[in-house]
């Protein structure tokens, strides 16, 4: 699964006008609202009065040569922001997947309580959980990606990181809608989380900036938890559904008429191009 968010970065770029350009008016209005309310003070900083006023003054100095400078300055501004965002997006993505080591040393007293909570589950549920499937990474995100890597090698037996390009070219008209929707809907959630740091360095002028960030972290985390869980049922489904056409393409007899954990090994073994294997000399006598 880390093989597959390595391309969430492409992702944005692909669709940089949703998830950074049009983010960037609402951005651009609230530094237009700051900038007009930071000389009333903290006290006034909701004052509609004063808004109007200080409105109609910057209204007054756009039409001047100043006033389109001022203006050009702005857009450039909030350009240069959205391109930031978009690398603190990435940053966001791995901090939700509990990359960083200090994060994980950090978080170690919320993966006991998720690991004990998945352990009363199961057996409120009268089922055994294996220890592959408990909690192990810093996040709920991050253990939500890797639960599916862990499932499907413990049910098939291959590789996700290997067997999804494949699936991939193998797929039917509807997979990629519903996986590109689910990571889409993911991607946007990392990018809403980042686009609230420019926001909350905003409210240090301006401190109705605050809440305005502190809103799209929270969304963002939501929406991030859901756009997980939606894409990796997805994944998980695609696998289910296209994994038998994959073994007959690459010429696995399949016995049982579904993929086990022997096939699934010959099926990884395959498309590992012998990168597990001995090479064709290794063992073999001294000068034959």
């Amino acid at each position: 699964m880390d093989g597959i968010l390595s391309d969430l970065g492409k992702r944005i770029a692909d669709r940089w006008f949703a998830f950074l350009i049009l983010p960037g008016v609402p951005f651009a209005a609230t530094v237009i609202v700051a900038w007009a309310m930071t000389p009333s003070g903290a006290a006034h900083a909701l004052d509609l009065d004063i808004l109007v006023r200080r409105l109609d003054t910057l209204g007054a100095t756009a039409r001047t040569a100043k006033g389109i400078v001022i203006g050009c300055l702005l857009i450039a501004g909030v350009a240069v922001v959205a391109v930031l965002v978009r690398e603190l997006s990435l940053a966001v993505n791995r901090l939700w997947l509990g990359r960083p080591a200090i994060l994980c040393r950090l978080m170690r007293p919320g993966i006991r309580r998720r690991r004990r909570l998945a352990l009363e589950t199961a057996r409120r549920g009268g089922y055994a959980l294996p220890e592959r499937y408990l909690p192990h990474r810093a996040t709920w995100i991050g253990d939500r990606f890797a639960l599916v890597d862990e499932r499907v090698a413990a049910q098939y037996g291959v590789s996700l990181a290997r067997v999804w390009p494949r699936l991939w070219q193998l797929r039917d008209d509807r997979t990629p809608k519903v996986v590109s929707a689910a990571w889409d809907d993911y991607a946007a959630a990392t990018v809403r989380v980042a686009w609230a740091l420019p926001y909350l360095v905003i409210s240090l002028f301006w401190w109705p900036a605050a809440p305005l960030g502190l809103a799209l972290v929270l969304l963002g985390w939501s929406q991030g938890r859901r756009g997980a869980d939606d894409f990796c049922i997805s994944c998980e489904a695609a696998i289910d559904v296209q994994l038998r056409r994959l073994a007959h393409i690459v010429g696995v007899p399949l016995p049982h008429q579904r993929v086990t954990t022997a096939e699934g090994r010959q099926i990884d073994g395959i498309l590992a191009k012998g990168a597990y294997l001995p090479r064709p000399d290794e063992g073999a006598p001294p000068g034959s």
